[in-house]
């Protein structure tokens, strides 16, 4: 199943690594149609599922919810997607395509890859999941190290599959967004620590240049 936010006319846009609700309200009111909240306990941005149902009744429902998972127990995985907790897992870790696979065939998902070079991509020929998130190769890190990769390589990818929805993230930020956008072509980018300020939460300037220069990449 597909997520909505990438498959509309005009690119997705999802704020990921939410830790309060002023930074899904202020996401949300910017123009983000996606949020996405980290369960892995490892994470500075890690945030339990109280949290999440405590905001959705003011985050609304048009917003689609991802959860982001590292080689999580697949019953929790399932339990927040059954109890609408969230609509979309992302799995950013090492998981066998036959996880993602059986999750899949019931609920929306976004398979992750760390890109270290093109060979990085190879394993996706074979995967039955049409929406993946191409970020940076991090070894010791999952994702959200503000980190980016080569676009050429993001690019390419894209134009060999054009059945694939690709969510472009690794490094984005305002300055750079439009002319990633303009370079790989993807369905929909995510950023996280690209739109933070110094102790980890979302600048509310950031956000807004964010996601202007997407809507209005001319200006």
């Amino acid at each position: 199943m597909t997520p909505d936010f990438v498959t509309g006319n005009e690119v997705g846009i999802k704020i990921c690594g939410i830790r309060s609700l002023d930074d899904a309200m202020l996401s949300v009111n910017c123009g983000a149609n996606s949020l996405g909240f980290n369960f892995w306990s490892k994470s500075k941005r890690y945030i339990t599922r109280n949290q999440i149902q405590e905001w959705i009744p003011f985050i609304g429902e048009r917003i689609e919810r991802v959860g982001v998972f590292v080689n999580a127990d697949p019953d929790e995985v399932i339990s927040l997607l059954e109890d609408n907790v969230i609509d979309v897992a992302q799995f950013h870790g090492d998981e066998p395509p036959s996880y993602c696979e059986f999750i899949s065939e019931r609920f929306k998902v976004i398979r992750a890859v760390g890109v270290k070079d093109a060979k990085s991509l190879d394993a996706l020929s074979s995967s039955n999941i049409d929406t993946i998130l191409l970020d940076a190769y991090c070894p010791d890190n999952y994702g959200g190290t503000g980190r980016s990769f080569e676009w050429g390589i993001g690019e390419m990818f894209v134009k060999q599959n054009p059945q694939t929805n690709v969510i472009l993230a690794g490094g984005l930020d305002p300055s750079n967004v439009s002319d990633a956008i303009k370079s790989v072509r993807p369905s929909a980018v995510d950023v996280a620590s690209g739109v933070e300020n110094d102790i980890g939460f979302k600048d509310p300037d950031s956000i807004k240049k964010f996601i202007s220069a997407i809507k209005n990449p001319s200006q």
